[in-house]
C-alpha cells in the first residue's frame, strides 16, 4: 500500500525528504507567508503542487522512480528542496548528491469514467480535480475505439464484466482544446476496470487495452469550466446522456466544494427521447441538495489518509462517504426530478459507478 508523507515548511526552509519507492508527499506551510512547491521550468521531470499559503496542505504527489528530485520556491529565491527516492528509506536523511536513477519523466493523467457496451460509442466523463486548474472542467465526451480489434477487445469485456466501472486514463493533455475541437483524439490510453466490489478504488488494466490505445472523439456532449463564485441550485442538478441502450446521469458541478458521481439508469426514463441522443438533459432532485455553510461555522480542513489522499470538505458526520442518491435504507434508488422547461419526470438509478468527494490528483506520479 502507498504511505503518505507530510512535509513541512519553516523557517523559510524544505524539509529534507528520503522516502521509498511509491509514496506520497504532501507539503504543509507553517510559514506566516506563501511558499509555492514545483520543479524548475528546466526541468526533466514535472511536479506542482502549487503556492501554499500559511497553513495550507498541498495536493499529493505521488513517486515512483528512484532518484533525486529537486524542487523549489517560485516566491524566495534560493529556497530549494530534494525528494531523495530510495529502495529502502530507513528513517535517516539523505544529504549526497548521488543520481538513483534516469528518465526522469512525470505523467500527468487525465483520468475518464467510461461506459458503453459497444467499442463504437462510449462516453467518457472526466474525473475533475480542485487542485490542479488543468483539471477545473466538467466533460463528457461520445467517443470510439480506432482500432477493430481494440473495439472487440472492449467489447468481449463488457459482455463479461457488464456495466461495471471502468475508467480510460490519458497522459496530459489540453481539456480546453478538447472543448474548442482542437483535440479529437486520444492517441495514448490506458484503461482500467474494478472487478472486486470489496476494493472499489482498486483498478486493474483491462487485458488488451493496458497501452497505447487510441481513442477517437467523436463529439463533446458537455463542457463547462468551473466558476467559484456559482451559486448552488435548489437541489441537485445531473446531467443526462447515453444512447438508446445506456443511460447516464452525472452530478453536474458548478464549483467546489462539490462532489462527483457517474450513475446508469436501470431504464430510459420518459424524457430521453431520440432527439436528446448526442447531447445532455439538464434535470434537478429537488429532494436532495448541497448547502453552502459559511466558514466561519464550518473551516475548511484537509484530511490525509495513510494511503494517498486528501479529502477536503467531507459531508460532516460522515466518515465512510456514499452516493448522496444511494437509499440509506437499501430501498430502489428511485426519484422525483424536474427539467429545465418545468415539468416533471422520474428516474430509477440501476447502478452506481463513480463517486468522489476528494477531487484531488490522485493520478500525478514519476516514473
Amino acid at each position: 500500500m502507498s504511505k503518505t508523507v507530510i512535509a513541512d515548511i519553516r523557517n523559510n526552509r524544505f524539509p529534507k525528504l528520503v522516502i521509498e519507492q511509491e509514496t506520497f508527499v504532501v507539503w504543509r506551510n507553517l510559514d506566516p507567508y506563501p511558499h509555492t512547491v514545483e520543479t524548475a521550468p528546466d526541468s526533466s521531470y514535472y511536479f506542482n503542487a502549487g503556492a501554499l499559503f500559511t497553513g495550507a496542505v498541498s495536493s499529493p504527489v505521488y513517486f515512483r522512480n528512484l532518484g533525486d528530485f529537486e524542487y523549489l520556491c517560485r516566491f524566495h529565491h534560493g529556497m530549494t528542496g530534494r525528494v531523495s527516492v530510495v529502495v529502502h528509506a530507513g528513517g535517516h536523511d539523505h544529504d549526497d548528491d548521488h543520481d538513483h536513477g534516469h528518465d526522469h519523466h512525470l505523467q500527468h493523467f487525465h483520468g475518464f469514467v467510461t461506459g458503453g457496451r459497444t467499442g463504437d460509442r462510449i462516453f467518457m466523463s472526466h474525473t475533475p480535480v480542485m487542485a490542479d486548474d488543468r483539471h477545473h472542467f466538467q466533460i463528457i465526451l461520445q467517443a470510439s475505439f480506432v482500432k477493430d480489434e481494440h473495439k472487440k477487445v472492449y467489447e468481449k469485456v463488457r459482455q463479461s464484466y457488464g456495466d461495471g466501472r471502468m475508467q480510460t486514463f490519458h497522459d496530459h493533455i489540453s481539456l480546453a482544446d478538447i472543448g474548442s475541437g482542437a483535440v479529437t483524439d486520444l492517441p495514448k490510453c490506458e484503461l482500467e476496470y474494478y472487478p472486486n466490489p470489496k476494493t472499489p478504488d482498486a483498478g486493474e488494466p483491462v487485458p488488451g487495452l493496458e497501452k497505447d490505445i487510441p481513442i477517437h472523439i467523436d463529439k463533446v456532449l458537455f463542457f463547462h469550466v468551473f466558476e467559484p463564485d456559482l451559486e448552488y441550485p435548489d437541489g441537485l442538478q445531473y446531467l443526462v446522456y447515453g444512447d438508446a441502450d445506456d443511460v447516464f446521469i452525472d452530478h453536474s458541478i458548478g464549483r467546489a466544494p462539490s462532489f462527483h458521481s457517474v450513475a446508469k439508469l436501470a431504464a430510459a426514463p420518459d424524457f430521453w427521447t431520440p432527439d436528446k441522443f448526442g447531447g445532455t438533459v439538464s434535470i434537478l432532485v429537488p429532494s436532495k441538495r448541497i448547502i453552502d455553510v459559511s466558514p466561519k461555522i464550518l473551516p475548511r480542513t484537509a484530511f490525509v489518509d495513510n494511503a494517498f489522499h486528501i479529502t477536503w470538505l467531507p459531508p460532516s458526520n460522515l466518515l465512510t462517504p456514499q452516493d448522496p442518491l444511494k437509499r440509506r435504507d437499501g430501498s430502489t434508488p428511485i426519484y422525483d426530478v424536474l427539467l429545465s422547461d418545468g415539468t416533471s419526470s422520474r428516474i430509477e438509478i440501476g447502478r452506481f459507478l463513480h463517486f468522489d468527494i476528494r477531487l484531488l490528483n490522485n493520478r500525478v506520479v514519476i516514473t
